[in-house]
């Protein structure tokens, strides 16, 4: 009778043990996806950050333009109520307000794509993050569950013992 028990306990103790491994082999899974998820969140915020600055950067390039172009404008105006402007004058802050103009368009399309593209990544950002949580989510259940297998299987262990220790 005892060499059935011990062979039965073994027999328990291998069906634990392999359960034991596939867990932890899903642990170490999850946990690996967790931190590759977490590193493809941080990469990310990275790129966010870079990108914020880019748009203050353009941003700050469009006020400088259309800080010149009202200064500029602010002169001609100034000038043109004195009557102090010839033709050749009239002409340098045509051309001038001209190629403002130009630029300032120009620098407007580049900041209007940079936001764009900011706005793309803070979405993408946003995904990552509930990615990272479901896997999260996925690996404290993981965890719970294991925990829950090994009382499980402890509390069977103990109760074969005193069912066992009955017997004799």
């Amino acid at each position: 009778m005892t060499w059935w028990i011990t062979r039965t306990v073994c027999r328990v103790c291998i069906q634990y043990l392999m359960k034991w491994r596939k867990a932890m082999r899903k642990n170490r899974t999850i946990s690996k996806l967790l931190k590759l998820k977490d590193s493809k969140k941080k990469e990310i915020e990275i790129e966010v950050k870079k990108a914020a600055d880019r748009v203050d950067q353009e941003k700050s390039k469009l006020n400088s333009l259309e800080k010149d172009f009202t200064d500029t404008l602010g002169l001609f105006n100034e000038k043109n109520f004195e009557g102090s402007m010839d033709i050749n004058n009239i002409n340098s802050y045509y051309d001038f307000f001209s190629r403002i103009n130009g630029k300032i368009d120009e620098q407007k399309k580049i900041h209007d794509h940079h936001k764009n593209e900011l706005k793309s990544l803070k979405n993408y950002l946003v995904e990552a993050h509930k990615d990272k949580r479901v896997f999260e989510i996925l690996n404290e259940k993981a965890i719970k569950q294991d925990l829950k297998e090994k009382v499980s299987s402890e509390q069977k262990d103990a109760d074969f013992y005193a069912i066992s220790r009955r017997s004799k």
